[in-house]
């Protein structure tokens, strides 16, 4: 039986969108061994076996060419809810720990876990932080939207956090408002052109910083977050 096409990890799509000349993070992507990946496992049940080292040096590796601090993730996810413990990557030395976090992570996500094959070492971006979450690891609070498309059609779009979302994560003093507000029309073009680079539906996460607006994400519509109540959803 031919294998199925993984389209919501970022080994699919991103290519794709880099092909097309939209403006995306530096991006490596490292695949886990096997012997890297029996060695996690014995980890999380306790045990001793395998030999995990060369992995994390191949992700050692391209996370000094790309440059610390960088972001770590899965083809499917970063946690950013763990914020220090996960995706922010500031050396090397943090790397195991980091690894191991992030496949904890994933596999209590969803009802059959989320796939961990596939690594991701990313520029960090310059971003526009309008505040911390300390609850969520000092996540910094940017402005981010998350667009639904078809092809190279907008269905709709909303901010990236909800507002509890952020309280929860110990937001205060934060201006929802302002980060919320969207004047400019770049992200909509990002959207289009990375649901035309793609094909099909898609949701396309777009986020602010000091260089501009970048696309940072993309997962198929059905298999996304959406917003509660949204007449599109």
């Amino acid at each position: 039986m031919e294998k199925q096409i993984d389209k919501t990890a970022l080994s699919y799509w991103f290519s794709k969108i880099e092909a097309a000349g939209l403006p995306v993070p530096k991006t490596k992507i490292v695949n886990i061994t096997p012997e890297a990946e029996k060695a996690i496992w014995a980890a999380i049940d306790g045990k001793s076996s395998g030999d995990a080292w060369p992995f994390y040096c191949k992700l050692a590796d391209a996370a000094n060419e790309i440059g610390f601090p960088c972001f770590l993730r899965t083809g499917h996810t970063s946690n950013k809810h763990q914020w220090q413990d996960t995706c922010y990557l500031k050396s090397a030395k943090e790397i195991p720990l980091h690894v191991f976090n992030l496949v904890e992570f994933s596999l209590c996500c969803d009802f059959a876990g989320l796939p961990w094959d596939v690594w991701v070492v990313r520029e960090f971006l310059p971003t526009i932080p309008f505040g911390v979450c300390p609850r969520y690891g000092n996540m910094p609070i940017c402005k981010e939207f998350r667009f639904f498309v078809d092809g190279g059609e907008v269905r709709c779009y909303h901010p990236y956090w909800p507002k509890e979302a952020l309280e929860e994560g110990g937001a205060v003093n934060l201006d929802y408002e302002g980060l919320c507000r969207l004047a400019d029309d770049t992200p909509f073009s990002l959207a289009v052109a990375a649901g035309a680079a793609v094909g099909g539906s898609w949701s396309v996460d777009i986020l602010e910083t000091r260089r501009g607006w970048f696309v940072t994400d993309m997962a198929e519509a059905e298999k996304s977050f959406h917003w509660e109540g949204c007449e599109k959803q």
